[in-house]
């Protein structure tokens, strides 16, 4: 709701209102409201994308989740060869093997379910909902029960596995994206993507939710200090430590700093699992080198090595627990160095050649892993190559790949996708595009840039790349009328701080993320009908006149700024909201398409929930009339503004 302070805008009259809704109406019938489908081939479609797996009981197959393809692939290990598939659709992330190995659960992400095949026949048995977004999965081992990690409702769902019922669902950190039991089937780790709401420009801090399978109770929230995008977890095979990757970000520093090595970097962590548990961060990355994107962990059968997925960098790391212990001089079930030195070590880049052994290349954006029961062979889901690659643990090096059945052809869709997942593009590898928009969206963060007037002004959020085909400019300045504009000379020198990528490149890359679509929406119905209260928010965000009877302002109405289907006019203005870190006053109206999705709100961040856009930053009615609101309204409106 961002007012418009021309005066050409501030029209009173009926005629004008009627006016300015034809116009939008007019945009209605050429603007794409999602993406743009222009770009893509008949190839594009036949990607499979795999990003996960894990192995059969017996170990002679390997059970692959395709989300690109919608699908779940039986690899026969003996021969190397896909040998069944089974089509899960809606998006599918994670999947969980069953004790006798007779079924397979795979969740779903765009349809909310958990999607349960048969082994044997390779079909689907069974489907039953789960939360919003289900995304990571874990079996006990009863197999009884599943643990869900619902990554857009912030909870943890315990399901019947044999009913498909729901027992209990519990709340985590922001965005929990994967979940492992402990060996003894006693507890429950799950790693959290986002950081916690914390005050405005404060380092970002998320948590390690731990939870207890047999009463379905959250036994410790262990903190994790200026750490996000907690991804892969596992527990040591003795059950006395959680092991999950982590991002190290200094966003609140310049982005000046990527030349010295501070802007961002990535780590192990070591957590006790407890109540106050104390927490161990290992970087992965060198001196003068930096090794993106941590997806996955998992630990030899014997405990003493550690496998990490650099999906930002085609390599899978090789630490040695051992020298873990050394570093972190762990005694039975505790770390023991003290807190200086844990403070030191998570910013330490010279100290990863202590426990690091190797480095092995493998195929394009390596994400899930698996290791067979003796650990001598490490299973890879290259997503972006299609394929399974093999790793001989013994030889340090990739011994080959299973291909899944993808084109070899590589269209400018996928090469796009591609430059956005590698960090090649950026000084010493340091940071990709999918960093700082992990899955297309966002990361939460801040960020001084150090541009349009240098160091400590100007801080602006980061925003999502779902659904921006059509909603030029870019940058809350406003600056980029193109995203090749903002993709290209613009990126090199203010985030990559590199030659950045050649004409191909941003022409690949920009093409990529014009194509991404919006995810669905949860809270408008299969048939669009709107609740009660989201009536009533239809009318707050289209109304003419106050609740007192006074006249609002064309140019101050919600729909006049964020008219559909965009919700965006794509102008910029003063809503009032200038700070003092702030040179303009003036800012780009943002699209409201999924603006659930995308906290914090205003264009530095500094509003965690959107009713505090207008009960603490819009005292002059600047930001839309909203002053004489009851509580009521505010929550009727945001509901109808879930469902854009």
């Amino acid at each position: 709701m961002r007012a418009i302070t021309n005066s050409a805008w501030r029209v009173t009259s009926v005629v004008g209102f009627a006016a300015v809704v034809c116009i939008a109406a007019a945009n209605v019938n050429h603007v794409r409201t999602d993406s743009d489908s222009s770009y893509t081939t008949t190839v594009d479609s036949r990607y499979k994308s795999p990003i996960n797996l894990k192995l059969s009981s017996d170990g002679r197959f390997a059970y692959v989740v395709c989300e690109k393809s919608g699908e779940l692939i039986c690899v026969d290990l003996r021969t190397r060869r896909p040998v069944a598939s089974a089509h899960v659709g809606g998006h599918p992330f994670d999947l969980a093997v069953s004790r006798d190995g007779a079924l397979v659960f795979v969740t779903c992400r765009e349809t909310d379910s958990v999607v349960v095949i048969d082994s044997g026949s390779f079909r689907e048995r069974d489907r039953f909902a789960a939360g919003f977004n289900p995304h990571g999965l874990a079996i006990d081992t009863t197999g009884h029960r599943l643990f869900v990690a619902n990554m857009a409702a912030d909870n943890l769902s315990i399901v019947d596995s044999r009913a498909g019922t729901l027992l209990s669902t519990i709340g985590t950190g922001r965005q929990p994206f994967d979940v492992v039991i402990s060996p003894d089937n006693r507890l429950a780790a799950v790693t959290n993507q986002l950081s916690d709401r914390i005050p405005f420009r404060v380092t970002p801090s998320s948590e390690i939710t731990i939870v207890d399978v047999a009463s379905g109770r959250v036994t410790a929230r262990v903190e994790t200090p200026g750490c996000v995008i907690h991804q892969g977890v596992t527990w040591t095979p003795d059950g006395k430590w959680i092991l999950a990757v982590t991002e190290i970000p200094r966003n609140l520093v310049p982005e000046t700093q990527m030349y010295q090595g501070w802007m961002v970097t990535y780590a192990l962590m070591v957590v006790e699992p407890r109540r106050g548990g104390r927490v161990g961060r290992l970087l992965l990355d060198d001196a003068n080198l930096y090794y993106a994107d941590p997806f996955d962990v998992v630990c030899s059968p014997d405990g003493e090595t550690i496998y990490i997925s650099s999906s930002g960098a085609d390599v899978v790391n090789v630490l040695s627990w051992s020298a873990v212990t050394r570093t972190l001089r762990i005694r039975e079930d505790r770390i023991t160095v003290n807190d200086d030195s844990l403070a030191l070590y998570a910013r330490h880049l010279g100290l990863s050649g202590e426990y690091v052994v190797a480095r092995i290349p493998c195929g394009t954006n390596p994400k899930g892993m698996a290791l067979n029961h003796t650990g001598d062979t490490l299973y890879v889901a290259n997503r972006l190559s299609d394929a399974v690659g093999i790793i001989d643990t013994r030889l340090m090096k990739c011994v080959g790949e299973i291909a899944l059945g993808g084109p070899t052809e590589i269209t400018e869709l996928r090469e796009g996708e591609r430059l956005f997942n590698y960090a090649s593009i950026s000084f010493q590898k340091q940071v990709s595009c999918a960093t700082c928009h992990p899955e297309n969206n966002v990361d939460g963060l801040l960020y001084d840039i150090a541009a349009d007037g240098g160091f400590g002004r100007n801080i602006v959020d980061n925003r999502t790349m779902r659904g921006i085909a059509e909603t030029a400019p870019f940058k809350w300045s406003g600056k980029n009328p193109t995203i090749e504009r903002q993709e290209g000379p613009r990126a090199a020198q203010l985030f990559f701080r590199s030659h950045g990528f050649d004409q191909r490149g941003v022409r690949a890359i920009s093409h990529f993320i014009e194509s991404l679509p919006l995810t669905r929406n949860r809270y408008l119905s299969p048939d669009s009908v709107l609740t009660p209260a989201q009536r009533r928010g239809k009318a707050l965000f289209y109304r003419t006149f106050t609740n007192t009877g006074a006249y609002i302002p064309i140019g101050n109405r919600c729909i006049t700024c964020h008219e559909p289907p965009l919700y965006t006019n794509r102008r910029m203005h003063n809503v009032g909201t200038q700070a003092d870190h702030d040179l303009e006053r003036h800012f780009d109206t943002p699209q409201l398409n999924r603006v659930y999705e995308t906290p914090p709100f205003l264009h530095d961040g500094r509003c965690w929930s959107l009713e505090e856009i207008w009960t603490l930053h819009n005292p002059d009615d600047l930001h839309g009339q909203t002053n004489d609101m009851m509580k009521e309204q505010l929550n009727d409106l945001i509901e109808y503004m879930k469902t854009f």
